[in-house]
């Protein structure tokens, strides 16, 4: 009967296809997906950025069937083998002294638990401050830390964050030098927490690379500068790892990357192979949660928590941080010398595999390349290609080129040889 129902839903979906353009996918194996039509597709979005560890590995889905077997729900109040296990390893490749750990089903949750964490440390501040383009889920808390979100109507009942400016090294300000921005934009930081909010500031929550935002690694300066201002201002440094942990960036965490070590990092997407599963790494120095404060039914759901545990032995087992910086290197050579002749290309930004380009309609004055770089994924669909894109409102004009960090070096550079030639047909005015 399930099969008659799946094969059912599945032909509805199907008639319903042309209608919609959204892709009904009904497999995937690494990094490779497949339509309800038996097209397969090169996947560089590795599913929201999640499948750090290329999609359906078996590691990964036995672990998860070995918990279901046993037990698939044991409320958060009691232990499991399963929480035991992973929060031991997870303390193994943690930074510094990060080893306070929370779960939740996914980033928005972990998101506010880092912030419900930090004004419990700061019991007299009032006040969060994220930077202008950043992103940090969309749940009714985190929807009013993240932009853009533009004609909110939730602003009646979301808490208020300050937004602060961040440096942009392609679009400096007043065609700044990026290291003169970078020391502005710290100055900027310094003064809101002093002058430019009402009460004391709980902390100050930044994803390393902006995701949404467009991809922005800041100068180095701008990272050690932020943690600076916060030990001597007494604010506690967040990063918002859900897209930069777990590998993606060549090593296990962005912090370690940029060898700044914040008090909270929440992660999220990479660790769970598939499954939901995200949470925080807390400072130990922290006051951590007392009973009651930070409490969901399903927070320590064993299925998840074993899956993340199979899958970060996996990342460390493949080696799939050197894997990613190796593929990051022959990505990124790829794209610069797409760069030298195809005008579209404004910025290459692909610190690990966190690849992206930046599409302008002009170079000189960087008008942002909307229309085409909608055009860049349509045309990728049609040759088996599933680029990621920025497309949210309309205001998008990013290429993100972000598979699993196991993708084979001839998929990686098909998907590469399909984007220089779309590029190239859309500059041509070629259908």
């Amino acid at each position: 009967m399930a099969d008659i129902a799946y094969q059912a839903a599945t032909q509805h979906e199907s008639k319903q296809h042309d209608s919609s353009d959204k892709i009904t996918l009904v497999k995937a194996r690494g990094s490779l997906v497949w339509d309800d039509r038996g097209r397969e597709y090169i996947d560089c979005t590795a599913q929201a950025w999640s499948n750090n560890l290329g999609a359906n590995d078996p590691r990964v889905i036995e672990a998860a069937m070995a918990q279901m077997r046993e037990m698939t729900h044991i409320r958060p109040n009691f232990g499991s083998l399963a929480h035991t296990r992973l929060v031991a390893k997870l303390r193994e490749i943690s930074p510094a002294s990060l080893n306070q750990m929370g779960f939740a089903l996914h980033g928005s949750l972990a998101g506010e638990m880092a912030m419900k964490l930090a004004f419990k440390n700061r019991p007299q501040a009032q006040n969060l401050i994220v930077l202008q383009d950043g992103y940090h889920g969309r749940s009714l808390a985190t929807l009013g830390a993240s932009w853009p979100h533009p004609n909110n109507p939730f602003l009646a009942i979301q808490p208020r964050f300050t937004r602060v400016p961040h440096p942009y090294p392609y679009r400096t300000r007043m065609g700044m030098d990026p290291e003169a921005e970078s020391q502005l934009c710290l100055g900027l930081l310094e003064d809101t927490i002093q002058k430019g909010v009402d009460g004391p500031v709980a902390a100050v929550m930044m994803e390393p690379i902006q995701g949404n935002g467009g991809h922005i690694e800041f100068p180095r300066s701008y990272y050690r500068g932020v943690r600076e201002i916060c030990d001597r201002l007494g604010v506690l440094l967040i990063f918002d790892e859900v897209q930069t942990g777990f590998g993606r960036m060549g090593t296990m965490w962005a912090a370690e990357y940029y060898d700044v070590v914040p008090d909270i990092i929440v992660f999220g997407k990479g660790i769970g192979g598939g499954f939901p599963l995200a949470g925080i790494l807390a400072d130990d120095r922290l006051k951590w949660f007392d009973e009651g404060e930070e409490a969901l039914t399903f927070g320590h759901f064993p299925v998840s928590l074993a899956a993340g545990y199979a899958t970060v032995e996996a990342i460390q087992a493949d080696k799939l941080c050197e894997r990613a910086r190796d593929s990051g290197e022959y990505a990124t050579a790829r794209l610069r010398d797409m760069q030298e002749h195809r005008k579209l290309i404004g910025d290459v930004r692909c610190p690990g595999l966190m690849a992206s380009i930046e599409l302008v309609t002009d170079r000189t004055t960087k008008a942002p390349a909307r229309r085409e770089a909608q055009e860049v994924y349509r045309r990728g669909v049609e040759r088996g290609v599933l680029f990621g894109e920025s497309r949210y409102a309309g205001l998008g004009n990013l290429i993100k080129v972000k598979p699993p960090l196991d993708i084979e070096r001839a998929q990686l550079a098909r998907a590469l040889d399909v984007l220089d030639e779309v590029l190239g047909e859309i500059e041509e005015g070629g259908q």
